[in-house]
């Protein structure tokens, strides 16, 4: 059996439609962004490789982020909005398989891309 909830939320203000409201910045409505990886490069190395420095392309991502290798935060360099490095250390290729990579940033997770760690 399937259960769907329907939350809904309204918000009174009383006086927002005053043009006074308008321009007070209490009443400025956000946005949240979120962060897109697009591609990592490499996309995969051999398993016990040399440590590298792992590119993530993408965008909206803040000087606040960070690289997750599977679920473990990397140390993480910002280079723009569309671009971070992040080391990898030889504790992290000891295994080959698919290894889910994500980022952090402004309180908002990327999209998941497998980095592919391949047997030698």
């Amino acid at each position: 059996m399937r259960y769907s909830v329907l939350l809904l939320i309204t918000l009174f203000c009383i006086g927002c439609g005053s043009p006074a409201a308008k321009n007070d910045p209490r009443f400025v409505a956000g946005t949240i962004v979120v962060p897109t990886i697009s591609s990592l490069a490499p996309a995969s190395v051999p398993v016990n490789s040399v440590p590298f420095t792992l590119t993530v392309n993408g965008s909206e991502f803040s000087t606040d982020a960070v690289v997750f290798w599977n679920g473990t935060a990397l140390d993480t360099r910002f280079i723009s909005s569309t671009q971070l490095i992040a080391q990898l250390q030889p504790v992290n290729l000891q295994f080959a398989g698919l290894v889910p990579i994500y980022v952090r940033t402004q309180g908002s997770n990327s999209n998941t891309v497998d980095f592919d760690v391949t047997i030698q």
